[in-house]
Order: structure tokens, then C-alpha cells, then sequence
């Protein structure tokens, strides 16, 4: 069964679809079966950083039922190791409304993708459709920049994945779901008081449910003079939020990036002795860690002692 990993931000142009493309590749360089899945509604384009501009198959044949199953519209890529990728789709009047049936068969054909590891690109921002399909996954990756609206962009969002994760965490026609559904939130200490005020002991679950909720934090075009004081940033999350964002790495501003993008290609691929491919190459390196243990304590959950 393959492990999922998303990828988020709390506003475009932080580098997602990039640092995600190259993950993927070099984990296929390491003899991985991994898919990549371009769930950015309305701003698709991860294929075009492997120079594939017209896709016989996307998403959107999925959505529309032109084909029957998710893997009907993967691609892959025999010049980058195999990867393979499910294009994205642009914003039409179906994907920008689609219904939580419609969701739930996207999630259950990801799922059923024959793969080690599947990538999962989010769109930017807090719509529903973003939180949910970055929570969906079993790894979680949030990515930000030095400066102060980036990094602001980036509590809100993680901020809002946090209310919707401890708001799932309720049944849906439950005392306490039917509540909380009827107030807008802003915080997640509203959320923690207006549940205990539903139901006593409600709080103390709406917490556990973030519980194993770590997304990994990586840094995009750092820079010496601009660089996050990631202890503050960590602190803040964890006083605020209740969670920990382990760091994941940092990619320092870097021009080779910009020379892939111009020959849509992965840096990595283009040119690996650059700064950013190295930094990639750490991060892939920490990755392939974090697959090993969740798969080792998947395994031992899935154990049952007997009797």
C-alpha cells in the first residue's frame, strides 16, 4: 500500500509545485514506483516541469467519467526513471464545486494508484478543497518563504488545517458536529471552547485529534539577511496550534532553479551540483526516512496480540 505524502502552502508562489516535482524524481531515481498527483485546482502545472505541455489524460477525465479509473490517466515518465504523473485540471464550474461524492471517489482512486509513494500537490490557499485534500494524506509537507506575509500566510493556513482536522474528528450528525457546524471560526481555541460548551469532555477529544498531526516544514528561498527564526516560528505553532513542525530543510535562493524552470526541467535533473539540488537531495534523504518509519509503525499497529 503506497504511503501519501502532501504538499501546501498558504499562498502561491512559494515553490510547492517545484520542490514536489524534484522530491518525486529523486525518489524514482532511488528505485521507488512513485506518482505524483496534481490536485491544484485551477493552477495545474506540474507537467509542465517535465516539458510534457499537452496531456492526452487529466484529472478532469476522471472528474467528467471519461475514464474509468484514476490510473486510466497516468502518464509516465520513462526519460525521468519511470515517475509517473496524473496531470491537473483547470478551474471549471465542476472542479471548483465538486460535491464530497465527487471527492471521495478522487480520494478512493488515490488510494487504489499501484505505487510506493504518491505525491500529492495541493493548491494554494484555504479553500476546503485544499485543507482537505492536504489532510487527507498520511505525511504532510508545508512550505513557506522568509518573508513576513509568506510566513503569516503560512500560520493562517496551518491554523485552518488544524480547525478542519479537530472539526472532522466529530461524526457528522453527532451532538457536538450539528454545534460546531453552526459557528465560524477563526481560532483554534474558539473551536477547543465552543466543544466543551456542546458536549463536556469534547475538548479533550477535539485536541487528541491532533495528535500525530506534525506536518514537516520546509524553507524556500532563503536567505542570509531574511532568514525565519524557526525556534520562534515553533513555538508560536505549538503555544497556538498544539503542534509541532519538525523542520524538514531549507532551499537557499538560487538562480539554477529558475534555468530549470526556463528548460522545464526539475533542477535536480538539469543541474545537480547546484545549491538547490544538493538542499533537494537532503531533503529527499529525510524523506525516504520518515516513508521507513511510518511503514515500520504501520506495520506494528496493524499487529494484533493475541490472547
Amino acid at each position: 500500500m503506497a504511503i501519501t505524502i502532501s504538499i501546501g502552502s498558504g499562498k502561491g508562489g512559494t515553490g510547492k509545485t517545484m520542490i514536489l516535482c524534484n522530491l518525486a524524481l529523486l525518489l524514482a531515481k532511488r528505485g521507488k514506483k512513485v506518482c505524483l498527483v496534481d490536485l491544484d485546482i485551477g493552477g495545474a502545472d506540474a507537467h509542465l516541469l517535465f516539458g510534457l505541455f499537452e496531456p492526452k489524460y487529466s484529472l478532469t477525465d476522471f472528474l467528467a467519467r471519461r475514464v474509468e479509473s484514476l490510473a486510466d490517466a497516468v502518464h509516465t515518465f520513462y526519460a525521468f526513471n519511470g515517475l509517473q504523473l496524473i496531470p491537473g485540471t483547470g478551474n471549471t464550474l465542476q472542479t471548483a464545486n465538486m460535491s464530497y461524492q465527487e471527492k471521495q471517489r478522487l480520494l478512493k482512486g488515490i488510494a487504489s494508484l499501484d505505487a510506493d509513494v504518491v505525491f500529492i500537490d495541493v493548491g494554494a490557499g484555504t479553500s476546503y478543497h485544499s485543507l482537505d485534500f492536504f489532510m487527507c494524506a498520511d505525511v504532510q509537507i508545508c512550505v513557506t518563504m522568509p518573508d513576513p506575509t509568506a510566513i503569516m500566510d503560512f500560520y493562517n493556513f496551518l491554523q485552518l488545517a488544524t480547525i478542519r482536522k479537530v472539526l472532522g474528528s466529530f461524526l457528522s450528525h453527532s451532538q457536538v458536529s450539528l454545534f460546531l457546524k453552526s459557528k465560524n471560526f477563526s481560532s483554534l481555541a474558539d473551536v477547543f471552547e465552543w466543544a466543551e460548551k456542546a458536549e463536556e469532555g469534547a475538548r479533550e477529544k477535539a485536541q487528541q485529534a491532533l495528535h500525530g498531526f506534525n506536518p514537516l516544514l520546509v524553507i524556500n528561498r532563503n536567505i542570509t539577511k531574511g532568514r525565519v527564526n524557526k525556534t520562534k516560528l515553533k513555538k508560536l505553532v505549538a503555544k497556538y496550534l498544539g503542534i509541532d513542525i519538525p523542520a524538514l530543510g531549507e532551499i537557499p535562493e538560487d538562480q539554477a532553479i529558475n534555468e530549470a524552470l526556463r528548460a522545464y526541467m526539475p533542477v535536480c535533473e538539469l543541474l545537480p551540483e547546484a545549491p538547490s539540488s544538493l538542499a533537494l537531495m537532503n531533503i529527499a534523504d529525510k524523506i525516504e526516512k520518515v516513508i521507513e518509519l511510518f511503514q515500520y509503525y504501520s506495520h506494528q499497529s496493524a499487529i494484533i496480540p493475541r490472547e
